[in-house]
């Protein structure tokens, strides 16, 4: 006989909800029931369980609000297999070295995860013990075999969604980051400064931008990631919150290098700028990549609707880098 288990999320702060839910459907049996009295529309969650538990759940609606929603959720045979051999597949994916041997099997795998299904599947492992650290370098060898699907992922947003303006100033950076490829080898093969006169000052003009392109961050910060958290998504904007953190220090030491060539001997400042540059072009659009294809596709298909204008709003109050389109 089913069992059916009710948990009341009114009185619980909503950063534990998502544990708490996940808890409780974990713990159920085959055909077992788990009901939730939530207080506001649970679309967020209705998507999250479409995108990892695809044909393995059965929601039904008792109460639809507008204070209190009351809905069931049953689960299905089969339950989690898939998601096993996910997250096997994963654990067996510790190099590129790796990746090539598991390559067929790795395709065949994660045919069917989506974006969304992938980084719910890399939050659960986290939760389970793998380290985040880990998880950073685990990731990249995920996007390599996801490569080809992600590349067909295309959202339709308009011009003024918060989305649409953060993938627009990614656009802008990788143009940034192209031109500071550019200048660093010019910079790196030249014997003096008189040399690279005009690739000094255009050293400074990305350096700048770059910096810049902390207000970016700041919105995806202080607003984008904490309506992800409040909607159980933690993890991939706690792993995306760490890159930032190692990306932001290394841009204002560029700057201000750039800024101050004067002060080095030619050989110094070339040896700085280039191990900062370095790092810069080659982590910085693996960043981008990552947001672009997982985190706000996932962002898009989690947030409610309602929600985006608040989210406009304050983006709004915080305002925008100086190379924003319009």
């Amino acid at each position: 006989m089913s069992e059916i288990k009710t948990l009341d999320l009114r009185n619980l702060p909503p950063p534990e909800r998502h544990g708490k839910i996940m808890e409780m459907w974990n713990a159920l049996g085959e055909g077992d029931v788990l009901r939730i009295i939530n207080d506001h529309e649970p679309k967020p969650l209705y998507y999250m369980f479409s995108a990892e538990y695809a044909g393995l759940f059965e929601w039904n609606y008792e109460k639809q609000g507008p204070e209190e929603w009351i809905f069931t959720i049953k689960k299905l045979s089969g339950n989690g297999e898939k998601k096993e051999k996910v997250k096997k597949l994963l654990r067996d994916l510790k190099s590129l070295k790796d990746l090539e041997e598991l390559k067929e099997e790795a395709k065949d795998v994660l045919k069917s995860v989506s974006p969304a299904e992938l980084a719910l599947i890399e939050q659960e492992m986290i939760q389970e013990g793998v380290s985040r650290q880990e998880m950073r370098k685990l990731c990249d060898v995920h996007l390599e075999i996801l490569r080809e699907n992600l590349e067909e992922i295309e959202m339709e947003l308009e011009p003024g969604h918060p989305i649409h303006t953060l993938m627009e100033e990614h656009k802008m950076i990788l143009n940034f980051l192209d031109r500071l490829r550019e200048v660093n080898e010019r910079i790196s093969t030249a014997k003096s400064f008189d040399e690279v006169e005009d690739e000094l000052e255009l050293l400074v003009h990305i350096a700048e931008h770059l910096v810049e392109a902390d207000k970016h961050h700041e919105r995806e910060e202080a607003v984008l990631f904490p309506a992800l958290k409040e909607h159980g998504i933690v993890e991939p904007p706690e792993i995306m919150k760490e890159e930032h953190d190692e990306l932001k220090p290394r841009k204002k030491e560029l700057y201000r290098i750039a800024k101050e060539w004067e002060s080095y001997e030619y050989s110094e400042f070339t040896g700085r700028i280039k191990k900062l540059a370095d790092y810069i072009v080659e982590e910085l659009p693996k960043h981008i990549y990552k947001e672009d294809r997982i985190l706000y596709p996932l962002a898009v298909q989690t947030l409610p609707e309602e929600l985006w204008d608040e989210i406009k709003r304050r983006c709004d109050e915080i305002g925008y880098c100086c190379f924003t389109p319009q």
